[in-house]
């Protein structure tokens, strides 16, 4: 065993785009990579949305379909380790929690056939395998953006005796506490692909809106 001197430098970026649908996660994703340098690739289960954006950045793309189990996206991260990339975009994560073959989908199958429809004992199965891609994402020694899909989380209120809606805010569609995981977790507020950090180790971002751009990228290395 051997201490060595900390670098910011040596340390791989964790970053999260966290956003509603169409609000510009993988645009803005692609735009940090470019910034960063170095060869890029992207793991795509979005159909291919990814390489609409060719034009901005030059990518290698693997067209990641279902089944979206945590084994294939642990595949998928090993395979571009191998090839050298630089930098990886996942887009998105959120299918590894809730898209066809994901985590929840998992539990369902699990429980009915094994325990009785009992999802409790189901999800012992699965986090350890949630854990494992949640791992591998931490280990690599790429830089890695992870794009989430959000939605709004609302709660029901009761005032001056009539009961109304509120919104709380957005919601990112994984499990509870995966931020946590990643250096810096930035939501898409609006279009012109505008964030506010949610979480940032950086200490490079306020909690005004910042316009994603390239620099942003490059930024985020020096």
């Amino acid at each position: 065993m051997e201490f060595k001197k900390a670098v910011r430098k040596q340390a791989k970026l964790r970053l999260a785009l966290s956003g509603p649908s169409g609000s510009g996660k993988t645009y803005g994703a692609l735009l940090l990579a470019k910034g960063m340098g170095g060869r890029t690739a992207v793991i795509d289960t979005e159909r291919g949305s990814a390489s609409l954006y060719s034009h901005i950045h030059d990518f290698d793309a693997l067209d990641l379909d279902p089944p979206y189990t945590p084994e294939r996206f642990v595949d998928a991260v090993h395979a571009a380790e191998r090839a050298g990339y630089d930098v990886l975009v996942i887009d998105s994560i959120t299918h590894e929690w809730s898209g066809v073959g994901g985590c929840l989908e998992l539990v369902d199958e699990i429980a009915r056939a094994r325990y009785k429809g009992n999802s409790w004992s189901a999800w012992n199965d699965i986090t350890p395998r949630h854990r494992a891609f949640l791992d591998t994402i931490l280990r690599s020694p790429m830089h890695i953006i992870a794009t989430m899909r959000s939605k709004t989380e609302t709660a029901q209120t009761e005032e001056n005796g009539r009961k109304k809606v509120v919104k709380l805010g957005m919601k990112a569609e994984q499990r509870d506490g995966s931020e946590y995981e990643f250096t810096t977790v930035l939501d898409i507020v609006h279009d012109g692909h505008y964030a506010t950090p949610s979480k940032d180790r950086t200490g490079l971002f306020t909690g005004d809106p910042h316009q994603i751009t390239e620099a942003t990228g490059a930024m985020l290395l020096d």
